[in-house]
């Protein structure tokens, strides 16, 4: 497993002041194609306004960033042996640590679906706070291993991955190996990282059924990047004031498939049709 830890050259560069500017910034991007390729525009704008704001704000966090790229990468070898030992399964994978323009806090993506993003400037330097986070991340990966075991390596290429549920299936099914490999945290804690209140969870609990059937029909009046972005992104929660209530949804939706299939089969079933008929069934429950 490589960890590709750029963020030592990104402090080097902020000491020196070569960050004070959108041009220095924009370099530091350039030295690393294989993070940003990815990272913009899918992950985070590109934006001049969301530069020049970004370099605003590093100094506030240069302590937080340097501490978090100390310690993850400790935190992403225990989760690794944890895996192994609760799964069999070894993510042997590569993981980024960079520092973005505060955009998404972590990520799964590369051809393979296999390589794992972390943009410091979005998590908390609490050890607990970012084995919580490895897991997650690391989690997808475990999955999508967990599919490949059962249907082939090419699975992936046979998934919709715009479709709201299959998102649900991605997200429910790490956080529910992220339980698994770091037990005995609570519910929020697995979704938030530290990085969010427990307001959001409260919000939820409160309003559990009104918000699945706001999601269940946003799902049937035809998914979008501005749904999927109010359900599932740190930068949605615009209509229910609170981001990620997806997250929610989709943790009790995988227990609940769990619970009647087995884990290998509530994780790595990923036909549409299966899914629908399962979530209506949790949706009545």
């Amino acid at each position: 497993m490589a960890i590709n830890n750029t963020v030592y050259e990104f402090m080097e560069r902020l000491d020196s002041g070569e960050l004070k500017t959108k041009n220095g910034l924009l370099d530091y991007f350039a030295r690393y194609p294989e993070i940003f390729g990815v990272y913009f525009p899918d992950y985070c704008p590109q934006t001049d306004e969301r530069l020049i704001r970004a370099i605003e704000q590093y100094p506030a966090k240069a302590d937080d960033i340097s501490r978090a790229g100390q310690l993850l990468p400790e935190e992403i070898e225990n989760v690794r042996d944890l895996y192994r030992g609760t799964t069999g399964i070894d993510a042997d994978n590569d993981q980024h640590l960079f520092v973005g323009a505060f955009g998404s806090n972590a990520f799964v993506a590369g051809p393979k679906k296999d390589e794992v993003f972390y943009a410091l400037e979005m998590l908390t330097p609490d050890t607990d706070n970012l084995r919580l986070v490895a897991a997650h991340e690391t989690g997808h990966v475990v999955h999508h291993r967990m599919c490949a075991e059962a249907s082939g390596q090419n699975w992936w290429r046979k998934v919709d991955w715009s479709h709201p549920l299959v998102t649900l299936l991605s997200e429910g099914g790490a956080i529910y190996l992220s339980k698994l490999a770091v037990p005995a945290r609570g519910r929020p804690d697995y979704i938030s990282f530290g990085a969010l209140g427990e307001e959001g969870y409260g919000f939820y609990m409160a309003n559990r059924k009104k918000l699945h059937e706001s999601f269940l029909d946003d799902m049937k009046t035809g998914w979008n990047n501005e749904k999927d972005k109010e359900w599932f992104r740190l930068s949605g929660g615009t209509r229910h004031s609170f981001s990620r209530l997806g997250y929610y949804i989709a943790d009790g939706f995988i227990e609940h498939r769990a619970e009647l299939r087995g884990m290998d089969a509530a994780l790595t079933d990923w036909d549409p049709m299966t899914l629908e008929e399962e979530f209506m069934d949790y949706l009545r429950g």
